[in-house]
């Protein structure tokens, strides 16, 4: 199975970018071949597509990249530093890379793992999208396609 996972919070604005693809996605019936996966704020409920019946996972999200707002990267979670510190994991507080990290100390199976970053605009205490992510969605969409039928 593969999967396409979203992740974000809808109050944070930009960081809304994951969850609103997995939207775009299935709004748009371009749901096939995969499963698509809002997970939201919670990283620990990755841990229920970690089996051997996985094959794949692109995890999607914004992150500063150091790019112009609206570009992406794909790199393989291997390549991925966290630089947030964290006070340990929990629901509350979460940290897709000490997540996995945790999931690989403790036996979990590790398929290939993907992350697409992509620079916001902005996070700030707002419910929206930026301009230039939201009329991104389409390309965002194409590109995740291509990327998990590799």
């Amino acid at each position: 199975m593969k999967y396409i996972i979203g992740i974000g919070n809808y109050s944070m604005y930009d960081d809304s970018l994951g969850i609103r693809l997995i939207e775009y996605l299935e709004e748009n019936n371009l749901v096939d071949g995969f499963k698509a996966i809002d997970l939201s704020g919670n990283a620990l409920n990755i841990f229920s597509y970690l089996s051997e019946s996985t094959d794949k996972i692109i995890i999607v999200d914004t992150a500063r990249l150091d790019m112009e707002p609206g570009e992406y990267r794909f790199f393989s979670h291997e390549k991925v530093k966290t630089l947030k510190e964290l006070s340990g994991i929990t629901t509350h507080e979460g940290d897709m890379v000490k997540v996995l990290e945790l999931a690989g100390k403790t036996g979990y199976h590790i398929p290939e793992i993907i992350f697409m970053g992509v620079e916001p605009e902005e996070i700030k205490s707002e419910v929206g999208l930026s301009e230039i992510l939201e009329s991104s969605l389409p390309e965002y969409g194409r590109v995740l396609l291509r990327e998990i039928m590799l």
